[in-house]
């Protein structure tokens, strides 16, 4: 599929003209010479800018549409039956962005698929377009809001406090959110995600595509393609699990081992080590700590020992927050709370629920698959030792008790199990990621016999940020699997410097 750039103007350029007569006064030459100036400025003007992106079937209606002020693509919504299994019983709309690769025309399309549950892909647009760069000079980057986010039918529940934590609070709020609906809340899952994905591939005109998802948005692609491996030509997933593993039962054991990488690598560094000798006790101690009400420019923060924990778990996720952590703790451990109290105010809500937690997709998902499955004694045998594992707990029954209200969504009777993947796929892991760790992918090798497995060392959650990542993505996705990589540069990535203070 390609743009129509066949400019009338330019089918006609250098066509038909006359020969130059003798003895014409000099102002017609000028004349002449500045309207084919004038002519040739309409003419590139014509062949530089945007042409029309059309649908082969002609349903869609694709506009120009600008991310960030200076990524440009073409959007549209598309319609796909709100049931995937009753395709006359009425449809919802997804809203797509494509942008094109830049060499035309374009070999094929890699289809971002986002994290989550809850986040839409559109609104990575500006990302997708720097990381995958060099993917995007021969083929095109789809981005498809889920069903339920975004510009999809977005399906929120209304704004207001909430307590998160509160058990009663949070169960007459998704109450009150779920009897309000005009929509069926059991298909937003991601069987019925991965249904409309194969819709979208169909409406734009694909053949085989590339996948590229990250966290939950590799659970994603493991669901397309094992239902339509037929439409799959390679499979990039990044900071992922299997399927069968249950990742909020394991979550207290992966978020220790994480913590230990952080601190070893400060271990390792002369200024940390000499620094915080002492973080693993100070976090301990911390813990064990009454509440703090911590004051702050924007109001007063209390933060119990659960928060704390969270708080530093957070900050695991990431290379760039993972170097303030020895920092933070040791701030805390001598009475300044400020670091912790502001991280835990800003990115994890204080007790008001964040924006994906407000969103019916979040709910029905991880309250129906077998992969988001809260057990607290199940939490409790595979956290113990964990700085984490009180929290995870509490965490659990709070799930376990709110789920109870909550539709169970549509979802395969395999789900939960594993099934051979013949496509080529690569799959990249953070050594500190406290997440979708290397260990949530034991037993890899018989699930994708065509797969790669690369660990980039120091990173947490999420790698494609790394220029050695993005080098090694668009190797992989322009030989369509069928290539040696050599994986050493993610042994030597940058990773950002310990704070000292």
């Amino acid at each position: 599929m390609s743009f129509d750039a066949d400019s009338p103007l330019l089918r006609q350029w250098g066509k038909h003209r006359e020969p130059s007569r003798p003895g014409l006064p000099t102002w017609v030459w000028l004349l002449l010479a500045g309207s084919l100036v004038a002519l040739f400025g309409v003419a590139f003007w014509l062949s530089e800018r945007p042409q029309p992106w059309r649908s082969p079937s002609g349903d869609a209606h694709f506009v120009s549409c600008t991310y960030g002020g200076r990524v440009r693509g073409w959007c549209a919504q598309l319609r796909t039956p709100s049931d995937p299994r009753r395709p006359r019983a009425g449809t919802i709309s997804l809203h797509v962005a494509v942008l094109p690769a830049t060499e035309r025309p374009a070999t094929g399309a890699l289809f971002y698929l986002e994290g989550g549950p809850g986040g839409a892909a559109t609104a990575s647009a500006v990302r997708v377009n720097a990381f995958f760069a060099r993917v995007g000079r021969r083929r095109d980057l789809v981005m498809v809001d889920q069903r339920g986010t975004g510009g999809s039918n977005r399906l929120s529940c209304p704004h207001g406090y909430v307590r998160g934590g509160d058990r009663q609070d949070l169960t007459a709020y998704l109450r009150r959110c779920l009897a309000r609906l005009d929509a069926d809340p059991r298909l937003y899952t991601t069987s019925v995600a991965a249904a409309d994905l194969e819709t979208a591939r169909r409406e734009l005109g694909y053949g085989k595509i590339d996948l590229y998802g990250g966290s939950y948005g590799a659970t994603l692609a493991q669901a397309y393609v094992r239902r339509y491996p037929a439409s799959v030509r390679s499979v990039v997933l990044d900071s992922a699990s299997l399927p069968d593993v249950r990742i909020y039962d394991v979550a207290a054991r992966n978020a220790e081992r994480a913590l230990d990488a952080v601190l070893a690598r400060c271990a390792a560094t002369p200024a940390c080590k000499r620094t915080y000798p002492h973080a693993r006790r100070q976090l301990r101690d911390l813990l064990a700590r009454p509440p703090r009400l911590v004051g702050l420019p924007t109001g007063r923060v209390l933060l119990r020992p659960g928060d704390v924990a969270w708080t530093v778990d957070w900050l695991s996720e990431s290379a760039t927050n993972a170097a303030i952590v020895p920092f933070a703790v040791n701030s805390a451990a001598h009475g300044d709370y400020t670091t912790l109290a502001m991280t835990y105010a800003d990115q994890l809500g204080g007790s008001n629920l964040d924006p994906p937690a407000r969103l019916v997709p979040f709910w029905v998902t991880i309250c129906s698959e077998p992969w988001a499955a809260f057990d607290p004694v199940a939490t409790s045998r595979a956290g113990a030792g964990s700085y984490l594992v009180s929290a995870a707990i509490a965490r659990a029954r709070l799930f376990h008790s709110v789920c109870h209200v909550v539709p169970r969504g549509r979802v395969p009777p395999d789900a939960g199990g594993l099934r051979v993947v013949h496509a080529p796929v690569l799959l990249l892991a953070g050594s500190a990621d406290p997440l979708d760790p290397v260990a949530n992918l034991r037993g890899w090798r018989r699930v994708f016999p065509r797969g790669h497995l690369i660990v980039v060392r120091g990173a947490a959650h999420g790698t494609i940020e790394y220029a050695c990542v993005q080098r090694l993505v668009a190797r992989f996705v322009a030989r369509g699997g069928a290539t040696r990589l050599d994986p050493s540069c993610a042994r030597h990535v940058s990773l950002p410097a310990f704070v000292i203070g």
